[in-house]
């Protein structure tokens, strides 16, 4: 048997495995693209309560109807991927920060995004804590 045919395989395998990442792999991401487009819709509620406030947020240029759209921006702009949960294998300690919880739609330097954000424990408090002005 040659050296080679096992290596070849390998190398076959590999490159399956890339394809079916490339495949699998979420077609949207919040990372900065070419078009920078941000204008989100945010509905902040608190406790079992309806809406307690919503605007909407532009940035580039900075704006809406949120009431401090450049701190706003500058939040999203430097954790821009606080937008996705935390992985379900995220090591995260039950405690309730509170309970309020927002939901942000639109688009997200240009990429459609829909989430929505809670305190329910230390992960998505952090998620919280990062998007503090986007809050309102």
């Amino acid at each position: 048997m040659s050296v080679i045919s096992p290596i070849r395989g390998a190398l076959s395998l590999l490159s399956v495995v890339a394809a079916l990442a490339a495949v699998l792999a979420p077609a949207a991401t919040a990372a900065p693209t070419a078009d920078p487009t941000t204008d989100l819709t945010i509905s902040v509620y608190g406790r079992l309560t309806p809406v307690v406030r919503e605007f909407r947020l532009t940035c580039d240029p900075d704006g809406g109807t949120h009431p401090q759209p450049k701190a706003a921006c500058e939040a999203i702009r430097k954790s821009p991927g606080t937008i996705k949960p935390p992985p379900p294998t995220a090591n995260c300690y039950d405690r309730v920060f509170g309970p309020e919880h927002a939901k942000v739609s639109g688009r997200l330097f240009g990429v459609e995004v829909a989430a929505e954000f809670n305190r329910r424990n230390s992960c998505e408090e952090d998620r919280w804590q990062a998007w503090l002005p986007v809050w309102g």
